[in-house]
């Protein structure tokens, strides 16, 4: 019997008075890899600020592990290891690679796995965030969120603004991350290519709230899901 980690009912949320997301609710398996996607400005960003505390929550519950955490604090919430990686990336700029990551450290995690990840980031570790390029800082930023051993990772938009070698590094990353079945990721990506390439399952959002969810599969032999609610096209294969 597959293992419910995260699961979403009737979830409303937003910003003060102001509702973004409108009645989202969904399941994530434990080991699952669920892409969520669609037009900008539909809730996506305020799905994972809310899934980690972020939002004001008007409505619904929250769950993780079996336990209710939609009254935690989001310290609290990254206490039973929810990890996210935001759209800013949010990185301490002033202190070393290596500093950004201890600040990040938890349980088990460690400085290796971080550095066995990115290699990258052992060479520049006496750095200085703010001396690192764009892909370095994404690497750093995921880095610091794996330090903390994160059951479940949440990534917004970690491609944006990326070179393609970068991204598909990164993206391989993501897979060998899940493929162990100790991360269950979720992915906020524009690149819908690379997300449903990565996913075992894909939400769209649409005004903030699911207006699909299925198989990418499915997607791929339906050119009209993406065109209809997305506004783009698959490539063809």
């Amino acid at each position: 019997m597959v293992e419910e980690l995260l699961s979403l009912k009737d979830v409303r949320a937003g910003y003060g008075r102001t509702e973004i997301l409108n009645g989202v609710s969904f399941a994530v398996s434990k080991g699952e890899r669920l892409a969520v996607i669609g037009r900008n400005g539909v809730g996506k960003t305020t799905l994972l600020a809310t899934i980690m505390g972020l939002t004001r929550l008007h409505g619904g519950a929250i769950t993780h592990a079996g336990a209710r955490i939609d009254a935690l604090p989001t310290h609290r919430r990254a206490e039973r290891g929810l990890g996210l990686v935001p759209q800013t990336r949010d990185i301490f700029k002033s202190l070393t690679v290596e500093e950004n990551i201890v600040a990040g450290l938890r349980g088990e995690g460690t400085l290796e796995q971080a550095y066995a990840l990115f290699p990258r980031l052992k060479e520049r570790r006496r750095n200085r965030g703010g001396q690192l390029s764009g892909g370095e800082q994404q690497m750093l930023a995921i880095a610091r969120a794996l330090a903390g051993r994160p059951s479940l990772l949440l990534l917004d938009e970690p491609l944006e603004g990326l070179a393609p070698v970068i991204c598909d590094m990164l993206m391989d990353v993501f897979r060998r991350l899940a493929a162990d079945g100790r991360t269950t990721v979720v992915l906020v990506e524009q690149h819908v290519e690379m997300a449903i390439d990565f996913a075992d399952r894909v939400i769209i959002l649409d005004a903030g709230q699911i207006v699909y969810e299925g198989l990418p599969a499915d997607i791929r032999s339906d050119g009209s899901i993406l065109s209809r609610f997305v506004g783009v096209a698959l490539e063809p294969t």
